[in-house]
């Protein structure tokens, strides 16, 4: 049993290794920088994540295809008041999946993996700021329900 163990920890180091030999600079920086702002969504802090290290910046060498460099990524939370979270997920997730479909960025609702009342956008910085225009005219706009 302890060999087969064994064995399993060195397969994953194994895999591990030829992953991260894959990864090139711009995927090492977005995969640290997501990391961040994920524990950023759901390690909820009021001090505004002053005792946080910064977020991780780009990499000067790094520039797209088509010569310019990445746009920022951000992390933006949408406080929801109570009992609004419907209208921002619309009938069977119909609402959400369509704002999701509409901007480049991912939306996490809390729920039982953080706060309930809070909506997080992570993206770029467009697109994060589209998604959030987005939901609070969804928090605004009449009333769907009947």
């Amino acid at each position: 049993m302890v060999r087969a163990a064994a064995d399993d920890v060195r397969y994953l180091l194994s895999i591990y290794h030829k992953m991260i030999e894959k990864l090139n600079e711009r995927s090492l920086w977005l995969l640290s920088l997501r990391g961040a702002l994920y524990c950023r969504c759901f390690c909820m802090t009021d001090n505004d994540y002053s005792d946080w290290p910064p977020l991780p910046l780009p990499p000067e060498n790094l520039i797209s295809d088509d010569g310019s460099t990445y746009e920022e990524e951000c992390l933006s939370v949408l406080d929801v008041p109570p009992g609004q979270m419907g209208r921002i997920i619309g009938r069977k997730g119909a609402s959400i999946l369509a704002i999701k479909e509409s901007c480049n960025a991912e939306i996490h609702m809390g729920g039982d993996r953080g706060p309930p009342d809070k909506v997080f956008i992570i993206g770029p910085v467009s697109q994060v700021k589209k998604a959030e225009a987005i939901l609070r005219g969804r928090l605004l706009g009449p009333s769907t329900f009947h």
